[in-house]
């Protein structure tokens, strides 16, 4: 599956996003903070929440997420 998490470098940047193939959301969630953000940006995120997934069907959902409510 393949997890698209959005994220915020500072309180009033912009929102940014990446792609995570993850088994659930606390993975994409932890791979997209640890892993992969702070490889594009060069620290980590003031804020990230997993916004939907793609499942292997093709099939797309969105998630009730923010940034207070990360996954």
């Amino acid at each position: 599956m393949t997890y698209y998490v959005k994220y915020k470098m500072y309180s009033a940047a912009e929102t940014k996003g990446v792609c995570i193939a993850a088994k659930n959301k606390v993975e994409a969630y932890e791979k997209a903070v640890y892993e992969e953000i702070p490889k594009t940006e060069g620290e980590l995120p003031h804020s990230a929440w997993v916004h939907e997934v793609t499942y292997n069907n093709g099939k797309r959902k969105l998630f009730n997420t923010f940034e207070g409510k990360p996954y």
